[in-house]
């Protein structure tokens, strides 16, 4: 018997969500919510996911030949679990709604922690998210982070790290935010070091980043103090056999993010990289310390954890490793089996 997932808010995240869960074996999406018409709603239509509408935008989707599945309400009352991938501090709101009907909830990383009271991500923490009723995937920046800093610390232990990102200003999509001719710093400590704590409590982290005018993908720079260094060599072979990671070098036609995105385009539907991805050449190992360059697809990275997290929530795989494996090789980005043990 399929879990039934029901996608609440069809954007960025909950597109990319509800292709994962219709390629999953085990899961099938029993619908997907828009408040009001949009043309992106035609592409769900077109893919057979059912609609599901507030109650007062019902007619704008019936007068153009909508079938709606009903409300939200009636999309809690048919999913066994809901992703909700609305916007910031909508899921706060929508939280009420879920815990009446006694459906499970997975919310987004724009969200706070407080909201759920667990943070999930996969390689981290699978094994904690198992048949909770609640939990946050967090967000690209944090997903890569803790994919990155999981890996390190379980083969080398992980004292400290220090890390700045270059965040993109905003998406592809978005025509209202910027900067658009400024590089933006956040003043003090950014939240994606805390939020790294949120998922790794014991991990000492420091954060800081600046927005640039840019819009394929976020740039991570770490300095990583480990309590066993290891050689470069050993580093590369640790991220070529960890699943989601992708080391290449610059000079294979990948030395900007301009490039990157390029090779997806031609490679993946919507050009998506839920790997983390890593240039070869700044990696370097100097005394305890690991210097890395990161660069992080903010709008597919978190799709593999919320599938993960599906089900693990939903009791379907108790193997961290296994959940893992069966999520990439639906999704289309699995290494060789042999990076799953």
């Amino acid at each position: 018997m399929s879990i039934k997932v029901g996608i609440v808010g069809y954007g960025t995240i909950g597109k990319r969500v509800a292709d994962g869960v219709a390629a999953s074996p085990g899961m099938e999406v029993a619908g997907v919510t828009g408040r009001r018409y949009a043309c992106k709603m035609d592409i769900a239509r077109q893919r057979g996911y059912p609609v599901y509408v507030a109650p007062d935008g019902a007619s704008e989707f019936q007068d153009r030949g909508f079938e709606v599945g009903g409300t939200m309400e009636d999309l809690c009352e048919e999913a066994d679990i809901i992703v909700d991938a609305t916007p910031s501090k909508v899921p706060a709101q929508n939280m009420p709604l879920y815990e009446a009907k006694g459906v499970k909830a997975i919310v987004q990383g724009g969200e706070d922690h407080a909201l759920t009271g667990f943070s999930f991500s996969s390689l981290a923490n699978y094994e904690e998210a198992l048949n909770r009723e609640h939990a946050r995937v967090v967000s690209c920046n944090t997903t890569g982070l803790s994919r990155l800093i999981s890996t390190l610390d379980g083969a080398y232990g992980v004292e400290n790290v220090f890390v700045t990102l270059i965040r993109r200003a905003a998406d592809p999509k978005e025509s209202k935010k910027g900067p658009i001719n400024a590089v933006k710093p956040v003043m003090g400590v950014s939240h994606h070091g805390p939020d790294v704590m949120t998922v790794m409590p014991h991990i000492n982290i420091y954060s800081m980043a600046v927005a640039v005018p840019h819009t394929l993908s976020h740039v991570h720079t770490l300095r990583v103090r480990l309590e066993t260094p290891p050689t470069k060599r050993e580093l590369v072979e640790l991220f070529d056999s960890t699943p989601r990671i992708v080391l290449r070098k610059g000079k294979e036609g990948f030395s900007d993010t301009a490039q990157i995105a390029e090779y997806y385009r031609d490679f993946r539907p919507r050009y998506d990289m839920p790997e983390l991805f890593i240039w070869d050449e700044p990696l370097d190992v100097v005394d305890n310390y690991a210097y890395i360059m990161a660069n992080v697809h903010q709008e597919s990275i978190v799709v593999p954890e919320n599938i993960d997290c599906i089900k693990a929530m939903c009791g379907m795989e108790t193997d961290k490793m296994k959940a893992i494996y069966e999520t990439d090789k639906a999704l289309g980005i699995a290494k060789d089996k042999r990076c799953y043990t």
